[in-house]
């Protein structure tokens, strides 16, 4: 784990697994992964209010400690493989380099400098499994918050409505594209849209893929929205749900919506 010095968070290293945690959260760490016990399994004992099935389980659990924003529920999940590689491979990442949490941790410690929607990392590890290893990831959990398949696909009307759920997915792709933040993955599952104070907020989520730019590319960069688009009409196929033409120009002018 080539986590470096991240300001905020600490290391935690042992024979079978590694860890990092944000400072506050040093003596829970420890002595949780200390027990034999992954964060993923703790978290599946704490878990008293949901859970959502996505690539695995996601866990929703009581704060050990409060994080950058102060949230009092973690989101904790174990990183699976998706493609066709994951039937070889399921949970397990070679060996070598930064891991999928420290590289999540580094993207979402960035991408929140530069202004991008994104919940706070609070804790990954990893758990050595021969030349390969398993790893979860904590992140603070924003209350109340749908995915924008869940918004646009979930069969029931909530306080959300299309236009304004892709209005605002738009506007997050545009943010990562000024912000230099390239995530290869932005699908309606990894975004996440909640009312609040009146008004309505969008975060991204998934951030261990992403390419972070140190400067403007050679040219322009749009694979974002062509991905978020392909994701929207293969779910609206799936549901057999149209989405209207006024939620298509939401989305772009979303796109061409500066922060």
């Amino acid at each position: 784990m080539t986590l470096g010095v991240v300001e905020g968070y600490e290391v935690h290293v042992a024979v079978a697994w590694q860890g990092f945690v944000w400072s506050a959260g040093a003596d829970w760490l420890a002595a949780t992964l200390a027990g034999g016990t992954t964060l993923h399994e703790w978290a599946a004992g704490h878990d008293r209010i949901a859970s959502s099935a996505g690539r695995g389980t996601v866990h929703a659990v009581p704060a050990p400690t409060l994080g950058p924003d102060g949230r009092e529920r973690w989101a904790v999940r174990h990183y699976r493989r998706g493609g066709s590689v994951a039937r070889y491979l399921d949970d397990r990442y070679l060996a070598g380099g930064d891991s999928r949490p420290v590289r999540e941790l580094k993207a979402s410690v960035e991408a929140r400098k530069r202004g991008v929607p994104t919940p706070a990392v609070m804790a990954g590890a990893t758990y050595s499994a021969g030349i390969f290893y398993r790893a979860d990831i904590a992140t603070e959990l924003i209350p109340d918050a749908k995915s924008l398949r869940h918004v646009l696909f979930g069969g029931s009307a909530g306080p959300i409505d299309a236009e304004t759920a892709l209005h605002l997915a738009g506007k997050v792709v545009r943010r990562l594209e000024e912000a230099l933040v390239l995530h290869p993955d932005v699908n309606a599952g990894n975004i996440l849209l909640r009312s609040h104070l009146g008004g309505t907020e969008a975060h991204v989520i998934d951030l261990d893929r992403c390419n972070v730019l140190s400067q403007e590319p050679g040219r322009p960069y749009h694979f974002m929205r062509a991905r978020l688009e392909r994701s929207l009409r293969r779910l609206a196929e799936r549901h057999a749900v149209e989405l209207s033409d006024g939620c298509w120009r939401a989305l772009r002018d979303g796109f061409g919506a500066s922060s």
